[in-house]
Order: structure tokens, then sequence, then C-alpha cells
């Protein structure tokens, strides 16, 4: 079974519409990443891919949701995160030498960081919308996908991919 792993953004985009109040080109792409990151999440649950998460993303998921939306849909989000089969929260400890070492080595904000070592540790595909992320991912040779850029067809293609690995 393949693996990957979900940006906060990607997760964040799939439950919240972008606002009618940006700009109308960039309001376009955010609908488009909206609706790619809804498919995305229901494919790695049909599809039986494994999701792996930093418990930061917890933390992220809470506090974002919460400050865009309410405090009731950031619980209900957080708990089908803790309580999906597919879903695997990884620990601090599991992680910390190698997070601190990717850090040194592409100079990664903190967060993005936990994201890309476990994508790197589990062999997974690291799927976000943070095109930074993205980048000092792809240097360390991590499988990367930035949500925005790939087409619909491509994501299913993707993901039908990896359930068959």
């Amino acid at each position: 079974m393949g693996k990957v792993v979900l940006d906060t953004s990607v997760i964040v985009k799939a439950v919240l519409k972008p606002s009618r109040w940006l700009p109308r080109d960039i309001y376009e792409r955010e609908v488009e990443t909206h609706e790619k990151s809804r498919l995305l999440i229901r494919l790695v649950k049909e599809k039986h891919v494994e999701v792996f998460i930093p418990f930061v993303a917890l933390v992220e998921v809470a506090g974002v949701l919460t400050r865009l939306a309410s405090s009731s849909l950031a619980r209900e989000i957080v708990e089908s995160l803790k309580t999906s089969e597919n879903y695997h929260i990884v620990h601090e400890e599991e992680i910390r030498d190698h997070t601190i070492e990717i850090a040194l080595e592409v100079g990664s904000s903190g967060f993005d960081t936990y994201f890309i070592a476990i994508a790197k540790m589990f062999n997974a595909v690291l799927i976000t919308d943070d095109e930074p992320m993205a980048i000092h991912a792809k240097r360390l040779g991590v499988d990367t996908i930035l949500i925005r850029k790939i087409s619909t067809e491509e994501l299913r293609t993707k993901i039908n991919t990896l359930a068959k690995n």
C-alpha cells in the first residue's frame, strides 16, 4: 500500500471553501485547489492509502480552522484525523533527530520540516499547497505534489498508482 504525507494546507483547503473576496484569478485557482484537496481526501480513504501526519498538524489544523471557521468544526476535523483508520499520527519523539538534520540541510521552516521529515522517513509522497515546502522537499529527493500545479486526472492517477503499491 502506498503512503502519503498530507500537509495542513491540503487538509484545511479540503475543508474550507476559499473567500469570494479574493481577486478573481486567485479565487478561481483556490476553488480548483479546494476541489482537488477534497478529491484527494476522498481518494486516500477509498483506496486505503496510508496517510502520515505529524502531531503538530493537529495543532495547526485546530488553530487555522478555529480562526477561519469555528472551534466546533476544528474539533470535529481534529477528532476525525485522530480516529481515522488510515491516518497515522507521528509524534515528535519518533522523528526528532531526523527533523533537525533536515532543517540544517535545507533551512525549511519548523512546521514544514516535520512534514518533509516524515515523508522522507516513510518513503511517502508529500502533498502540499505550500510552494516553499515543496521546493525544500524536492531538494531532498522527496516525491512531492504541489496540489495547485497538478491536474485532477494526474492526481487520480497518482493515488491509484499508490493504492496498488
